[in-house]
């Protein structure tokens, strides 16, 4: 399988998943299965980034493991493993820096001043695995909120509450947030803000992310879908459970005709997703950083 096929692949499976909706309502699939969003190496512990998170977290929704675990062959084999017999692999893309000037120039990204090309790898489930016992999981301790305030304050936006909206204002600068106290839920407090946090990083006195090139007319619903997969896959790294926005029904059907009409676009967006999120751990202390972002 190669770059293309793996982006249309993740991207059939993703659109596939929105549009079962099994409890009747609008949302993304990860919004319904708690910490799938959590997809880690089980050999080196370090959480997968980009496009491989939604990439194995939905593979692991669609065969139903019970983990988020995942290693290549011979990491498994490291551990004293076993991958059984005839069991199928996932997908995943590792960026490299390509042999020759012209390899995969279609696809080449220019990411941290270096140009580099996707490889497509195989890693298994530990689900799929002889011979080794998964370590006993973490309960998210009371701490939760703590950790999700100093990821958020060290970022020193302006965070304005008391609004009957959740919006980022580009001209001021500004974040705009219902009081706390009329949030529902803890996640959903830290979803929207992390949501809103994720417009903030594409300011041009940051990240200054631009999608007319990209998307043309659909720059603003690709926007969305960027804030979303961000606030998600941070959410998750905090420990806080990703929590779906009231007006996800609307963007859903964009986000489906957008990702239908190019399967490259939830690789686009997610790596630019990830970007907002990275360049947020850059603000955190060098433990924190490492703990969200590694």
């Amino acid at each position: 399988m190669n770059y293309t096929e793996l982006a249309t692949d993740v991207t059939e499976r993703l659109v596939s998943q929105i549009e079962t909706n099994p409890d009747g309502t609008w949302s993304m699939p990860w919004h319904r299965t708690p910490h799938v969003l959590d997809v880690r190496n089980a050999a080196t512990d370090k959480p997968y980034r980009g496009v491989n998170v939604i990439a194995l977290a939905s593979t692991s929704i669609e065969r139903d493991y019970p983990t988020s675990l995942y290693a290549t062959y011979r990491q498994w084999a490291s551990l004293d493993a076993q991958v059984r017999r005839g069991e199928k692999a996932a997908q995943v893309i590792r960026w490299v820096t390509p042999k020759k000037p012209d390899t995969g120039s279609d696809n080449a990204e220019t990411i941290n001043g270096r140009r580099l090309v996707p490889v497509v790898f195989s890693v298994f489930n530990a689900a799929q695995i002889d011979g080794w016992t998964p370590p006993t999981a973490a309960t998210p301790g009371i701490d939760v909120d703590d950790k999700a305030e100093r990821f958020i304050s060290a970022a020193r936006a302006d965070i304005d509450h008391g609004h009957n909206h959740a919006a980022y204002l580009p001209g001021p600068d500004r974040i705009e947030l219902p009081a706390v106290d009329q949030f529902h839920s803890t996640e959903a407090l830290y979803a929207t803000t992390l949501h809103e946090l994720v417009h903030w990083t594409g300011h041009h006195s940051r990240i200054n992310r631009d999608l007319t090139g990209r998307f043309g007319d659909d720059a603003y619903a690709a926007e969305e879908l960027i804030a979303e997969l961000g606030a998600a896959i941070a959410c998750t790294s905090l420990g806080i459970a990703p929590e779906p926005r009231a007006d996800h029904a609307h963007y859903l059907a964009h986000w489906l005709r957008i990702l239908n009409a190019d399967p490259k676009a939830l690789f686009a967006t997610t790596s630019k997703a990830q970007a907002a999120i990275d360049h947020l751990a850059g603000y955190q202390t060098a433990g924190h950083a490492e703990a969200v972002a590694s």
